[in-house]
């Protein structure tokens, strides 16, 4: 059977820190499990973990916020950056 999990809450919260732990501890006491984590945060700065698919790869935050035509502030980019995956879904 195949599970997920949904990981949300404003920054600093522990999110990355909670993935990183079930990733370790579904090696360590998984028994045969395998965890995957996809990153669909796409402010996020560094991972001690490699995820399966990382937004960071098709637009980050930074990418929006350094393109001078679009003229957003950090909250405006993430919308924006969400509104982005949602049109390009094939690269899921």
């Amino acid at each position: 059977m195949r599970f997920a999990q949904l990981v949300v809450g404003p920054a600093g919260t522990g999110k990355s820190t909670y993935c990183s732990f079930m990733e370790k501890h579904s090696q360590i006491a998984g028994a045969g499990r395998v965890c995957r984590v996809v990153n669909l945060d796409p402010a996020a700065e560094h991972f001690d973990y490699e995820p399966l698919a990382d937004i960071r790869d098709l637009i980050s935050v930074d990418d929006v916020l350094e393109a001078e035509d679009l003229h957003l502030g950090p909250n405006g980019a993430l919308v924006y950056c969400w509104k982005y995956l949602l049109d390009n879904l094939e690269w899921l």
